[in-house]
């Protein structure tokens, strides 16, 4: 069976993403949090499933497919942890100096402190 198109050069690219991505993390450029290092999980795994397909290899393209939903979580996790951080930091109750935070008039509104 015949490779895929452009089997050789997506599974070289492919390559030079994972590794680029795990050593930009090992020298502390990125870290698992990142998405950058994450979508080089990403693509890489991509082209590797890709070339794992024909001539079929059925271990490289199950461990491809593992390590995108593993890297597919993480940036998941990245961009639904930024949203609700920056939604609780644009929900702070401001309040007047003196006044007390639990008081009935203010409770629930925004309050503007005096400059």
């Amino acid at each position: 069976m015949e490779p895929l198109i452009f089997s050789h050069e997506i599974g070289i690219i492919a390559g030079v993403f994972l590794v680029g991505a795990y050593g930009l993390m090992n020298f502390g450029v990125l870290t698992t949090d990142s998405p950058l290092y994450q979508a080089l999980n990403v693509l890489g795994a991509l082209g590797f499933a890709y070339t794992a397909v024909s001539p079929f290899n059925p271990g490289l393209l199950l461990t491809e497919i593992v390590w995108i939903i593993v890297a597919v979580g993480f940036l998941w996790k990245i961009f639904t942890r930024r949203t609700k951080a920056s939604n609780e930091a644009t929900v702070i109750e401001l309040v007047a100096p003196g006044t007390p935070t639990g008081d009935k008039e203010t409770a629930g509104r925004e309050v503007p402190v005096a400059g």
